[in-house]
């Protein structure tokens, strides 16, 4: 059975908690203190990517295109240097070593120049600021795709009302059912809910309202794919459209190959629609099946060729072309029977 605190213990216990909802007093305290805290240099070896103050252990951003990254490594950060520094704070186990809060992108790409140090700031900050630091930087940047808006809006509210997940959302439903009439509308002007409107008025880019009907439904979606994203091993957009796919092993087989084989988003749209097809009409699928194995062969085979040339990392790759050598090979035995 899930614990949860009191809404005053959880009040009580955020005089820190004021770098994303605090007062403006605060907040500009707080920007004085990141200009006051002095840049130094770190060596990137001394920097742990362990994100202790997040509680899936997960950075706030999930996914970093690795050729867009290459890119940006080479021709900004090796001509121009790192231009914001990370920030860090000292490592809660590891004496003598740093937690990155915000920069990962930076700290990758220092890693694929071998830079030796790195700009940074460090911080004393306590997991529940570091977070809500983690999430300031990251929004301020780019946009977070759904899924990051997702679960960082949960955490933080968390972190507010000092409840589990599972109640949070069950009073963002709550709220919305009231705020449609279907039931009693007391939630509305509760302490709880008041929190929760000034958080999203302080901190969301949609309404509390939006979150409920656009966002919490991906909670529904399989965990298989949620998971995917979430370790960066799939793009957001790649996943969702995979999870549309109604069969769980066919899903399961088509997220893997997604995962291995650099599929493109229009292949993977129409992968979906044909197997959702086949599902909602076998007899349609026995009937065409000589002659829709044929077109399906044909379409992926350009799809595939279309796809590698515009994967330059893949030719720099000799375990992966030395792969592709060898099912060529396969692949030409096969065609000349």
């Amino acid at each position: 059975m899930s614990t949860r605190r009191k809404l005053s213990d959880a009040i009580a216990s955020r005089q820190e908690l004021n770098f994303v909802f605090g007062s403006a007093e605060s907040k500009q305290a707080i920007s004085q203190t990141l200009a006051d805290t002095p840049e130094q240099q770190i060596p990137l070896s001394d920097i742990l990517c362990t994100f202790s103050f997040v509680r899936d252990r997960k950075p706030v951003r999930y996914y970093y295109d690795a050729d867009e990254l290459q890119k940006w490594a080479l021709n900004d950060i090796k001509l121009n240097g790192i231009r914001s520094p990370l920030w860090v704070r000292p490592h809660p186990t590891k004496p003598n070593q740093y937690e990155l809060v915000a920069g990962l992108r930076r700290y990758k790409a220092a890693e694929i120049l071998n830079l030796a140090t790195v700009p940074a700031k460090v911080f004393t900050w306590n997991d529940e600021v570091a977070f809500q630091a983690a999430i300031a930087e990251n929004a301020n940047r780019s946009d977070f795709n759904a899924l990051e808006e997702l679960d960082n809006t949960l955490r933080l509210l968390e972190i507010q009302l000092g409840w589990p997940q599972s109640d949070v959302v069950s009073l963002l439903y709550r709220m919305n059912n009231a705020a449609k009439g279907t039931t009693n509308q007391n939630v509305l002007v509760s302490p709880e809910a008041e929190l929760v409107k000034k958080t999203f008025n302080e901190f969301g880019k949609i309404t509390w309202q939006s979150f409920v009907s656009s966002r919490l439904p991906m909670l529904k979606k399989p965990d298989d794919i949620l998971d995917a994203i979430r370790r960066g091993e799939i793009h957001y957009t790649k996943g969702i459209l995979v999870a549309g796919l109604k069969d769980d092993l066919q899903r399961q087989q088509l997220l893997r190959s997604v995962q291995s084989d650099f599929l493109s988003v229009a292949e993977i749209k129409r992968q979906v629609s044909q197997l959702n097809q086949m599902i909602a009409d076998p007899t349609r699928s026995k009937r065409s099946k000589v002659r829709f194995s044929q077109q399906q062969f044909q379409s992926r085979l350009t799809s595939t060729l279309e796809t590698a040339e515009k994967n330059p990392s893949l030719w720099s790759d000799d375990e992966r072309l030395e792969k592709l050598e060898k099912l060529l090979k396969q692949l030409e035995s096969i065609v000349k029977i």
